[in-house]
Parts: C-alpha cells; structure tokens; sequence
C-alpha cells in the first residue's frame, strides 16, 4: 500500500495523518493539542541548552 507512505506522522507519538483530523502547525502534523503543547515544550528545553541534549 503506498497510500500510507506519504501521510505524515505526529512527531511526539508517532500516529499517522488522517484526513480531515488532526492541526497542522509549523510544518508538523499533530493528532491533538496535547500533542503540540509536548512538542514546543521540547523544543524550549532544546533551545535553552543550545539546541545539545548532552548538557
């Protein structure tokens, strides 16, 4: 099947693109709010410590 091939996926827990469901922000898709408010909280934290997880 490759119609599943080009959805994309939520980048905090991985469920695949529905049409018609989900917010797209950002260039990402997202299944919910919940999903969003994850995703920007990682990446503050990310950008607080110069974009390093190792510090």
């Amino acid at each position: 099947m490759l119609f599943g091939m080009f959805r994309k996926t939520d980048p905090i827990c991985g469920m695949k693109e529905e049409k018609g469901k989900g917010i797209h922000k950002d260039g990402n898709w997202f299944c919910n709010q919940t999903c969003i408010e994850e995703f920007e909280k990682t990446k503050r934290k990310t950008a607080k410590h110069g974009g390093c997880c190792c510090h």
